[in-house]
């Protein structure tokens, strides 16, 4: 792993109990790293408010991203390539959780999935929302959040089910247009806790 890369952690129920669900991220920003945890910038704040519509306790909730280490530029496109570019780099791919888009996940970085794998069977969350399309193929191994948000589907780094929606960032940014993709965003984070809690 690149030791240069900072890095914020997963962040666990504060009271110590399993977690009543799990938000699964891209990658920490700036923010992120700074104060040691995922979601905690101007989209943490975004889904903060979402959760509490929602009716969910965020300190109740395994709070996490795919990638533990902020990529530089803040581009999630570092922790991936071609094989084509791979090749030319020397820099090779782990093709076992298979493509993102066009695009293999590089060796060095393949350990965070596996990571993430290890916390969530460990943590045992009744359900996981997969925050945009790095954690929706994380989780999946599918590609498309546009068709696939609001949908249950198959997990397979651990047994809980995953609810695919948008990540917050990008909610954010559809905000300037109008308010319709918040209102979606928060209606698949209330169906995430409504399966949460007919799993407990």
């Amino acid at each position: 792993m690149e030791q240069d890369l900072p890095f914020a952690d997963y962040q666990y129920p504060a009271d110590g109990k399993p977690p009543l669900l799990a938000l699964i991220g891209e990658a920490p920003g700036a923010d992120e790293i700074r104060l040691g945890r995922p979601f905690v910038g101007r989209a943490g704040q975004l889904l903060d408010r979402a959760l509490s519509v929602a009716g969910i306790a965020r300190e109740r909730c395994l709070i996490a991203n795919v990638f533990r280490y902020r990529p530089p530029g803040n581009k999630i496109g570092h922790f991936f390539a071609s094989r084509r570019r791979a090749s030319l780099e020397d820099d090779p791919l782990d093709e076992t959780w298979g493509k993102l888009g066009a695009e293999f996940c590089r060796v060095r970085f393949s350990g965070e999935i596996e990571a993430l794998r290890k916390a969530l069977r460990a943590a045992a969350p009744p359900a996981i929302v997969a925050l945009g399309r790095t954690p929706l193929w994380a989780l999946t191994g599918l590609n498309g959040i546009t068709a696939l948000r609001g949908k249950t589907l198959t997990n397979r780094l651990s047994e809980a089910p995953v609810i695919a929606t948008f990540h917050p960032s990008f909610v954010l940014r559809q905000n300037s247009i109008g308010p319709e993709t918040e209102a979606i965003f928060r209606a698949d984070l209330a169906a995430a806790r409504n399966m949460a809690a007919s799993k407990a």
